[in-house]
């Protein structure tokens, strides 16, 4: 493959998805949605054929060594800023591109059946393909600037997901709870890109290398805490369980493989700020340790599948956090793709591992037994049951977040009381006249007069 064929190939792999998000969307907006049978063969041909152009694209980056590189110009430039729409497929960036577009191929192909006849079919597609797409913005965005619209598109179209089942009242909240998380972190990361924007003229990934120390601990503290959102980062945890209100498939796809892997690969991308400053990289290192002792303790006291399968995805994120605040770029780049994969795989299989374990529970009679080694047996009996405590409570975040809302809000609930005292004194009583006339009973003959 020569470099012109795999500069074709990179944009091709991003262009074939976003066709067919439009083409899905325009469809859906005019009110003539497509069949299932031509939604599933829109969306299998666009994926397969991305792939096939990612894994050639990744074969051609794994044997050249050479990053492929696409630029579609500037059209935004204004005084001394500029918006460059540029494309970088390196090692990492290809692997993730490649990763985004297999596991959301086999994703649409299982939900095909799973949701076969659901009054949001067509909705979900139109969710995944716009989440595909901003994975794969984010996988080989050459700028910070790209990189950020790509993560905005995740953030909303994961809180949408959440909220799928919107004729309900807590899958609906668990999305704004989601979106809230999101958008508060996403302005550390807004806030570094406009740091970074001010320290070098640009928000390209090179420009990262040639901030000083003192620059590289404020632009990277900042980006690191953009990262911690979308990763259920230690304290913003609490968000992860909410999120598993919406369909198998989607959480499968967003908080066991995709989304929640985007906060460990935004930091292998911005890693040169941690190479600047060793006391932020400490700061990741730690945040990882805290993470994954917080998940691993919370997840193994919960008593449904896709939660503890949620806990063990934050807890994995935490271990590639250390990774990568160790410098070990090329092992956390390894965790990340297998620990996509197998959580992938294992959140599909979560409805029927309850019939499973029922079933060998049955056959052992009722006696399964204990085997390995638990580490809380070497704890006295009494720290034991203050940290199952500690664990059922998921470390009081929840009473946390929730008190930490509710102080936030206050103001605003008392504007808005006072707002409708306002409306109340100044608008007009209502008259007879205004009143609707009653309605006879049923059965009861009306004569007139």
């Amino acid at each position: 493959m020569t470099p012109v064929l795999a500069q074709q190939g990179l944009a091709l792999a991003l262009g074939i998805p976003i066709v067919a998000l439009g083409v899905l969307a325009i469809s859906m907006l005019i009110g003539h949605p497509p069949a299932e049978r031509r939604v599933h063969q829109l969306v299998a041909t666009a994926m397969t054929s991305s792939l096939i152009l990612a894994t050639g694209l990744l074969l051609y980056v794994l044997v050249t060594g050479q990053a492929v590189v696409v630029s579609l110009g500037t059209p935004i430039a204004v005084r001394g800023y500029h918006f460059d729409i540029v494309f970088a497929a390196d090692l990492a960036g290809s692997t993730y591109l490649w990763l985004d577009l297999l596991l959301c191929g086999l994703i649409s192909a299982f939900s095909e059946r799973y949701l076969h006849q659901e009054p949001g079919y067509h909705r979900f597609f139109v969710l995944m393909l716009a989440f595909a797409v901003g994975v794969a913005i984010i996988a080989v965005a050459g700028g910070l600037d790209l990189l950020f619209a790509g993560w905005e598109i995740v953030g909303l179209a994961s809180a949408l997901l959440i909220a799928f089942f919107w004729e309900r009242r807590a899958p609906v909240e668990n999305g704004l709870r989601a979106f809230a998380t999101y958008r508060f972190t996403d302005l550390g990361l807004l806030l570094g890109i406009v740091a970074l924007h001010q320290e070098t003229g640009a928000a390209s990934l090179e420009s990262l290398g040639s901030l000083s120390a003192s620059s590289a601990l404020l632009v990277g503290g900042l980006l690191v805490f953009g990262a911690m959102g979308k990763g259920a980062i230690f304290p913003f945890t609490p968000w992860l369980p909410r999120a598993m209100e919406g369909p198998t498939p989607s959480s499968a796809i967003f908080y066991g493989a995709l989304s929640i892997h985007a906060s460990p690969f935004l930091l292998l991308r911005v890693h040169d700020v941690l190479e600047a400053s060793p006391l932020l990289a400490a700061a990741v290192v730690a945040l990882g340790l805290v993470t994954a002792a917080h998940a691993s303790m919370v997840g193994r006291v919960q008593t449904d599948i896709k939660s503890a399968l949620g806990y063990a995805s934050v807890a994995q994120v935490g271990l590639i956090w250390i990774w990568i605040g160790l410098g070990f770029t090329h092992l956390a780049l390894a965790h990340i793709v297998g620990h996509a994969i197998l959580r992938t795989w294992q959140l599909l299989r979560s409805p029927s591992l309850f019939l499973e374990r029922r079933a060998i529970v049955f056959a052992l009679a009722d006696n399964p037994g204990k085997t390995g080694w638990f580490f809380e047996l070497v704890i006295p009996a009494v720290a034991r049951r203050s940290l199952y405590r500690l664990a059922l409570e998921r470390w009081y975040l929840e009473a946390f977040w929730s008190g930490t809302i509710r102080v936030l809000t206050a103001p605003l609930r008392v504007v808005d009381r006072l707002d409708r005292r306002w409306a109340a004194v100044f608008e007009p009583a209502p008259t007879t006249e205004d009143a609707p006339a009653a309605l006879p009973a049923e059965g009861v003959e009306v004569h007139g007069r």
